[in-house]
C-alpha cells in the first residue's frame, strides 16, 4: 500500500513538472493557493514541494537531458547546422539563441536547441564567436570538422563574427534568406508614390481598428455583400511580409470598406478623406501582385521540417523572373528593377559558384534531386560542382572503407605473416618487389575512385524528380544505390535557408520570461527554454 503511494506522488511531481516546462508555467504555480488546494483535493494529506525544490528537480532534469542530447549529437553520421540570433528579453536581458539541424540515419531532419545563452559582454563581433565555440565545446563537437553552416542575419557584428569563425574553422556563413529577403524588398517600396498609397492603408485601417462603430458596420456590409467576415490587418513598418497582408485582406473587403465609410453614421463629412482614390486602390493591386512572389518565397524558405537550402538558388532565379518589367505603372516597374538589382547583389554568393568559397547553397541544390540539373548555373560552373562533389564523395567514400571492418582473406582465419614479414634484412632496408607493386597499382584506390565516379554520372544522369516530391525520401530509397554521395547530401541538405528556428526559439523565452517571471535567473530562463523546446 505505501509503495503505491509513492508511486502516486512520484507521478504527481512529475506531471507538475511536465506542466512548468511544456506549458511554460512559473515555478510559483506550486505555491498558489488554488493550485495547493487542487492537489490537496486529487491526493489527501499530500504537501506539495516549495518552488525551490521544484527549481532544484528543474536543473537535475537540465542535466539529464543536456547529456542525453550530446549522446545523440554523437551518434550521428552527418555533419551538422546551427542557426543563430540575439535576443533581448522583458527584463532588458541579452541572449543568444542557437540550434542545432542534421538528418538522422533514416533521413528524417532533427532540430534541437542547444541553448538561450545569457550574454554579459557586449555584443562584438569577438564576443559572438567565442560565444558560439563555447556551446560547440559545452556540446562537445567541433566547429571544424562536425559543423556544415552556421545560419545567421544580416547583422554587422553576426555577419563579422562568422568570417572569424570562418577563417579560424573553415565553416560556412550563410545570411538568412528571410532577412535578406526583407531588406530587398524594403529597399524596393521606397518610391514615394507606394509610400503615400501603403499610409492611405494604413490610415484606414487604423480607422477601422479605433472605432466600435466602424467595425460593426463593417461585420453587416460583409453579411450584406456575402464577402468573408475578416477583420482588416494592420501592418508593421518594420516588416515588409506584413504590408502585404495588410493590401491583401483591404483589398478582399475593398468594396464592404467603401460601403461602411459612405455610411454617415460611421463617417463625418470631414473624415472622407479616409476612403482611398481610385488611383491607390489599382495602386495597391498591382503592388499586392509584385509582392506575392516575395510572401510565397518568404513562407517557403522559412519552413523547419522539410529540405529549404537547396530550394534557394532556383527560387532566387525565379524571384529574378518575376521582377521583369510587364505593361504596369511607373511606380510598380520603379518598384521592380530596384528589387531585381538588390537580388542580384545580395545573392550573388548563393547563386554563383566560387571555387574558393563554401558553396553551401549550390551543393545542396545539386544533391537535392529536383534541382541536380542545376539550370541556375553556367555550363562550365555546373562541370566545377560535379567535379568538386566528387571529391567530397570520394573523401566520404574513403571515410566509409577506413570504418568497415577488414576482411580476413587468409583461409585459417588468422593474419597472413608471410606478407608482411621481410625475407631478410635487405629486404626490410629496400623494401620487396611485391609491396612496391602493391603501391605502384594502389587497386583498392583506383576501385573508391571508378565507383564513385560511376555515382556521380549514374546520379545526374537520371531524370530529376518533381519539385512536390520530398527529397530527403527520395535518398532514403536510393541510399544503397549512391552511398558515397548520400553521405555528402546528409550534410549538406540538412541546412536551413533562414534563421527561423532561432528566432522561433525566442517565442518560448519570451512567454518563460513573462512579467511574473522577471526575477527568473539568466541561466534558469536557458534551462526552462532548453528543456521546453527538447522535451520530445
Amino acid at each position: 500500500m505505501k509503495g503505491a503511494m509513492l508511486m502516486l506522488l512520484l507521478i504527481i511531481i512529475f506531471f507538475i513538472l511536465q506542466v512548468i516546462v511544456k506549458d511554460m508555467r512559473p515555478l510559483s504555480l506550486v505555491e498558489g493557493e488554488a493550485f495547493i488546494d487542487m492537489i490537496e483535493y486529487a491526493c489527501p494529506g499530500f504537501k506539495c514541494p516549495s518552488r525551490w525544490w521544484f527549481t532544484k528537480q528543474l536543473e537535475m532534469a537540465y542535466q539529464h537531458t543536456l547529456e542525453d542530447l550530446k549522446k545523440d549529437l554523437k551518434k550521428r553520421s552527418s555533419k551538422i547546422t546551427l542557426t543563430t540570433d540575439a535576443w533581448t528579453s522583458i527584463a532588458t536581458e541579452a541572449y543568444l539563441g542557437i540550434t542545432c539541424h542534421y538528418i538522422k540515419d533514416n533521413w528524417e531532419m532533427v532540430t534541437l536547441v542547444l541553448c538561450t545563452k545569457p550574454l554579459e559582454d557586449r555584443q562584438t563581433a569577438e564576443n559572438i564567436a567565442r560565444w558560439i565555440e563555447e556551446v560547440a565545446e559545452k556540446f562537445d563537437f567541433s566547429l571544424s570538422d562536425d559543423v556544415q553552416a552556421i545560419v545567421h542575419n544580416n547583422a554587422a557584428n553576426v555577419v563579422k563574427a562568422l568570417r572569424i569563425l570562418e577563417e579560424r574553422h573553415g565553416v560556412a556563413s550563410l545570411r538568412c534568406a528571410g532577412h535578406t529577403t526583407q531588406l530587398i524588398v524594403n529597399h524596393a517600396l521606397k518610391d514615394p508614390r507606394i509610400n503615400k498609397a501603403l499610409g492611405a492603408a494604413r490610415s484606414l485601417v487604423g480607422y477601422f481598428h479605433s472605432s466600435d462603430v466602424a467595425t460593426l458596420k463593417l461585420k453587416l456590409k460583409q453579411e450584406q455583400m456575402g464577402t468573408a467576415q475578416h477583420k482588416l490587418t494592420q501592418d508593421v513598418a518594420v516588416r515588409w511580409n506584413s504590408s502585404y497582408d495588410m493590401i491583401t485582406r483591404l483589398l478582399e473587403q475593398r468594396w464592404p470598406v467603401t460601403a461602411t465609410l459612405s455610411d454617415p453614421e460611421v463617417t463625418r463629412a470631414a473624415k472622407h478623406y479616409l476612403d482611398m482614390k481610385a488611383d491607390q486602390w489599382s495602386l495597391l493591386e498591382e503592388l499586392q501582385q509584385a509582392l506575392e512572389p516575395f510572401a510565397q518565397a518568404t513562407v517557403f524558405l522559412s519552413g523547419e521540417a522539410y529540405v529549404t537550402v537547396s530550394v534557394l538558388p532556383p527560387l532566387v532565379k525565379g524571384l529574378q523572373k518575376s521582377t521583369q518589367t510587364a505593361f504596369e505603372s511607373a511606380p510598380i516597374a520603379t518598384f521592380k528593377t530596384a528589387a531585381a538589382a538588390e537580388i542580384a547583389s545580395r545573392w550573388k554568393i548563393e547563386t554563383t559558384y566560387d571555387e574558393d568559397g563554401n558553396n553551401v547553397c549550390i551543393f545542396a541544390a545539386a544533391l537535392d534531386p529536383r534541382f541536380r540539373k542545376l539550370k541556375f548555373l553556367s555550363t562550365d560552373d555546373i562541370l566545377k560542382v560535379k567535379i568538386k562533389l566528387q571529391t567530397l564523395a570520394l573523401e566520404a567514400r574513403r571515410v566509409q572503407m577506413r570504418e568497415e571492418p577488414e576482411e580476413d582473406d587468409s583461409p585459417s582465419g588468422q593474419p597472413d605473416h608471410s606478407r608482411q614479414k621481410p625475407n631478410s634484412i635487405l629486404d626490410m632496408l629496400l623494401g620487396r618487389d611485391d609491396d612496391e607493386e602493391l603501391e605502384d597499382e594502389d587497386p583498392g584506390q583506383d576501385q573508391s575512385e571508378d565507383a564513385v565516379r560511376n555515382e556521380l554520372l549514374e546520379y545526374f544522369g537520371e531524370k530529376p524528380i518533381p519539385k512536390d516530391k520530398n527529397p530527403l525520401q527520395w535518398w532514403k530509397e536510393n541510399e544503397k544505390k549512391f552511398p558515397a554521395l548520400a553521405v555528402v547530401a546528409k550534410s549538406y541538405l540538412a541546412a536551413h535557408a533562414t534563421s527561423t528556428p532561432s528566432e522561433s526559439l525566442f517565442s518560448a523565452a519570451g512567454t518563460i520570461v513573462s512579467k511574473k517571471r522577471a526575477s527568473l535567473t539568466k541561466e534558469h530562463v536557458d534551462m526552462l527554454t532548453f528543456l521546453h523546446n527538447n522535451s520530445e
